[in-house]
């Protein structure tokens, strides 16, 4: 068991997906580093709904993976980015937030959360996996790197209650935020990359 001197008794981790598309999840460990609760949602009122009703919400804090846009990779923006391409008066080099590369779904689940005075931060998955030592080494997000990430956190994290059949994703991902937010009470040393919403998305700086 960690030696926690805070009165936080759950951290939660939320992994986000930058639609309802692909599937999100949430994880929440107890003081002792344990999973409490590992569930996957798809729909941002489902989050919501989560929240308003969650008996681990008391007491604890939360920490948000930022989800990255994808429309960079539409079609349209690859036709009106070709160096070829006249640039007329009428068009408009970030038209709908094309070159965006931050979703900002959920902004208003996170704002409601800390007006009830919960504590939320806000970090980068990717960053995550290589401070925790958990750099892919395969495709990201691809069935090997998956099997891979889910048995290094059984072996070097300890989370021996993981079934053996693959977890999804998100799922992996939301318990590594979730350790992030323990490690945060803890006293690991973070440092802000940048905002969304006025809100700091955080480096954790000790690397593993």
């Amino acid at each position: 068991m960690q030696n926690l001197s805070s009165k936080e008794n759950f951290f939660i981790g939320v992994a986000l997906s930058n639609s309802s598309n692909y599937d999100s999840s949430i994880c929440v460990l107890d003081r002792n580093s344990k999973i409490v609760l590992l569930d996957k949602f798809y729909y941002a009122q489902d989050i919501d709904y989560f929240f308003e009703n969650s008996p681990y919400i008391k007491n604890s804090i939360v920490a948000f993976s930022v989800p990255y846009d994808n429309k960079m990779l539409e079609g349209k923006w690859r036709i009106h980015s070709k160096n070829y391409k006249a640039l007329f008066d009428n068009f408009k080099i970030n038209r709908d937030d094309w070159t965006n590369r931050i979703s900002k779904r959920c902004l208003d689940t996170i704002r409601n959360l800390k007006e009830k005075n919960i504590k939320v931060i806000r970090c980068d998955i990717n960053q995550l996996r290589r401070s925790y030592g958990l750099c892919p080494h395969y495709l990201s997000r691809t069935s090997i790197d998956c099997k891979n990430l889910q048995i290094s956190l059984k072996i070097k994290y300890g989370f021996s209650q993981m079934p053996e059949n693959m977890l999804p994703a998100s799922s992996l991902e939301s318990i590594i935020v979730a350790m992030f937010a323990f490690d945060y009470i803890k006293g690991d040393k973070t440092a802000p990359m940048f905002e969304i919403d006025g809100i700091p998305v955080l480096e954790r700086k000790i690397f593993s």
